[in-house]
């Protein structure tokens, strides 16, 4: 693939993502503020603003892919082995799990100190400690690709005969 295929497959997927918190956060907006609340005007030019840039990105992805994505070199690169996109892919989603996971666990953590002497902590607790566990394997899947990669080639060989 090249570079501006690459670039437009992932505002493609953005555009998809993008098109999904939208739809999930919509209603907790109406929810709060009502129809009748003067931000209903601000919210409603958001979400058409919204809906312009996801159509954008979704219909135009190769003219904005080769505005983004520099010429091409004169002499072309070898192609990248199945090891790089792999680790490529392990830190892509280990840095997906941070950004996903840090601000629920500075919540919990903040949510754990602020109660009192006589409330029960023990679920707060139990988030807090799984929050930590996915922090440490998205760090090891963004500081360990060759690691994760060494597991991966295990588990796709394992039970065949070397013989073979």
């Amino acid at each position: 693939m090249t570079p501006n295929q690459v670039v437009a497959v992932a505002l493609r997927l953005f555009a998809v993502w993008l098109g999904l918190q939208t739809l999930r956060t919509v209603p907790a907006l109406f929810r709060t503020n009502g129809f009748d609340s003067p931000s209903y005007v601000w919210l409603t030019f958001m979400l058409a603003l919204t809906a312009v840039i996801i159509f954008a990105l979704w219909v135009f992805p190769r003219t904005i892919a080769g505005k983004l994505v520099p010429p091409p070199d004169p002499e072309p690169r070898p192609p990248a082995t199945a090891d790089m996109w792999l680790a490529v892919g392990c830190t892509l989603i280990g840095l997906w799990s941070l950004t996903t996971t840090v601000p629920r666990l500075v919540y919990d953590f903040i949510a754990l100190n602020a109660l009192g002497d006589y409330a029960d902590r023990s679920e707060l607790q139990h988030s807090v400690l799984y929050y930590l566990g996915e922090i440490l394997i998205a760090i090891w899947l963004v500081l360990g690709g060759k690691g994760v990669s060494k597991v991966f080639w295990w588990a796709q060989s394992a039970g065949l005969r070397k013989d073979l």
